[in-house]
């Protein structure tokens, strides 16, 4: 059926003069030249596989937004300062230094970060404006271990001024500007 199938192609192939990109009985994409040759996509730097299986498993990277806002901050502040039994004006003074916009979380999996071969990207977070609140270039390197199991901490960006009314955005992008991952901060 393979060879039927992949006759089928190069005759029409040969028909139309030109290559034409086809798909075979078992799912593998093949070029087929107007001269009667032909080859999987692979071997053709002209033709980009964008299937999800095709990008390699070192090459995936997942990120993730997580926001903590003034309000959760501050009830952990106080319930943590309380057991430690601080007094009622050093609990007031430290609850005082939280950001009034709370705090935004740039997340990866703790098993995606790869410690001989860091990866950088510009993290990015706007509070409303045109222009970002929050933008450094960081390596997966210096991530730090969440309280998630599994989940670290790629940036933590502390928001100084109170959430505006359109909300957050925050970006990931790679370091040449070509990639880039846009989210909604899911402020609560």
């Amino acid at each position: 059926m393979k060879k039927i199938l992949l006759s089928f192609f190069v005759l029409f192939s040969v028909a139309l003069a030109d290559d034409i990109i086809a798909t075979a009985s078992d799912g593998r994409i093949v070029i087929l030249h107007d001269n009667g040759r032909w080859e999987y996509y692979q071997n053709n730097k002209k033709i980009r596989d964008v299937r999800e299986s095709a990008v390699p498993q070192d090459m995936k990277f997942e990120v993730s937004i997580r926001y903590e806002n003034y309000e959760t901050l501050r009830k952990n502040m106080e319930m943590y300062l309380t057991a430690l039994e601080f007094s009622e004006e050093a609990i007031k003074d430290s609850v005082r230094t939280i950001p009034r916009g709370g705090i935004v979380h740039f997340c990866v999996p703790t098993e995606q970060i790869r410690k001989g071969l860091p990866r950088t990207y510009v993290y990015s977070v706007w509070n409303g404006g045109k222009s970002p609140v929050f933008r450094e270039t960081v390596p997966d390197s210096l991530a730090k271990q969440s309280e998630h199991a599994g989940e670290s901490y790629l940036v933590s960006v502390p928001i100084f001024t109170k959430v505006k009314k359109s909300g957050m955005k925050a970006r990931v992008e790679s370091q040449d500007g070509r990639q880039t991952l846009d989210f909604e901060v899911p402020v609560q």
